[in-house]
């Protein structure tokens, strides 16, 4: 089967991971997976074009002016005709607006969509606008898939009798080098930072749905209380202005580190004490399920499907979104209680290996692909 995967990639961050493990493994399986990476006109290159290219897989780029673009979209459906691909498969709102918008007559092809998590978090801002527009376009849809069941209580996916919904959890590869703990080519700053003492580490976007401004704020006041702790995150984006704004006005230069977009962020993961989430929205994160095969303890808010993920604690420790006070209780916590966070890395080690494959998640939407197709 040929599946062209669309998706407008901002970095390397959850969504492109995953897309990454699903291409290689539905091309393990035997079939054509190619990327169509669109994005404004102008841009170059991007990392996850790059990756793509670096392992061997077909990539179509297609630059286009931003917005309900027809033209745009009919370029890449002239290609997808030319390619005789099976299906479409988009990733994020702009695949989704492009095409799902189209008559079945005017796309003739099949679609489905992977919904990877709505990021608004409140305010009158254009993300409000296209993820409503978002979700307008999904009735035009033949499968909308979620990486978690809690994300079809959404808001504007509940009661959507116009939606054939279908839960696929994300997934990771599980060989043994999928996280690996040598050094050599790592970045030495951040290596030497994390050996320095108990460093928390985030990895994401530095956007306000990711809330690491919470984490500045907890860090700040164990410091003051006299704990040793330091922060490391892991992303570049647009608050990074205010978070370096507020490190300063905490006083905390000197415990947080944060070097912008770092390649495959998965590997430091190892060299962190701890790895916390404190999202405010998310779907299935996948560097949840990394940091869970790396053997890391975690803590992570309640939302979106990280609860079911990390078996409502079992796994890690489960906070509120928003609640400072939490996110600072479980940090002691983990700091004075190293054997319950070692019980809690063992049932996530056992949890990815169980019921988090990439393979597992690449049959399932072939499953599904057929399922449309026929």
């Amino acid at each position: 089967m040929k599946i062209l995967h669309i998706i407008d990639s901002g970095g390397l961050y959850g969504a492109e991971v995953m897309l990454l493990n699903l291409i290689s493994e539905q091309a393990a399986l035997g079939h054509m997976p190619i990327l169509a990476s669109i994005g404004d006109p102008g841009i170059p290159e991007k990392p996850l074009e790059a990756e793509c290219k670096r392992r061997g897989f077909n990539v179509a780029v297609f630059r286009m002016r931003p917005g309900p673009n027809l033209i745009g979209a009919l370029d890449v459906l002239r290609f997808a005709r030319a390619e005789q691909v099976d299906i479409l498969h988009s990733h994020g709102y702009k695949g989704n607006i492009l095409f799902g918008f189209l008559p079945r007559s005017v796309r003739r092809f099949p679609m489905v969509s992977t919904l990877h998590g709505w990021t608004w978090s409140g305010g009158m801002t254009r993300m409000r606008v296209y993820e409503w527009l978002d979700s307008l376009s999904l009735s035009r849809v033949d499968r909308v898939i979620t990486v978690s069941s809690a994300m079809q209580n959404h808001p504007r996916l509940r009661n959507r009798r116009d939606l054939a919904l279908e839960v696929v959890p994300n997934g990771i590869p599980l060989d043994s080098d999928a996280v690996r703990n040598d050094a050599a080519d790592l970045n030495p700053e951040i290596i030497a930072f994390c050996r320095g003492g108990f460093t928390i580490g985030a990895i994401g976007r530095l956007s306000p749905e990711k809330a690491f401004d919470a984490l500045l704020e907890v860090v700040a006041t164990l410091s003051v209380q006299g704990t040793d702790i330091r922060l490391v995150i892991l992303g570049e984006g647009g608050l990074r202005s205010s978070h370096e704004v507020a490190i300063n006005q905490l006083g905390i230069e000197k415990n947080v580190l944060m070097p912008g977009y770092v390649p495959d962020a998965k590997r430091y993961l190892p060299f962190f004490s701890l790895f916390a989430m404190p999202s405010l929205t998310e779907g299935l994160p996948m560097v949840l399920l990394e940091a869970m095969q790396a053997g890391v303890p975690i803590i992570a808010t309640r939302v979106g499907g990280i609860p079911d993920v990390l078996q409502e604690g079992i796994c890690g420790l489960l906070i509120n979104p928003g609640c400072p006070d939490e996110l600072e209780r479980a940090i002691t916590s983990v700091i004075q209680n190293q054997e319950v966070a070692e019980e809690r890395m063992k049932a996530a080690r056992l949890r990815v290996a169980d019921t988090y494959s990439s393979r597992a998640m690449a049959e399932k939407y072939l499953a599904i692909y057929q399922s449309v197709v026929q």
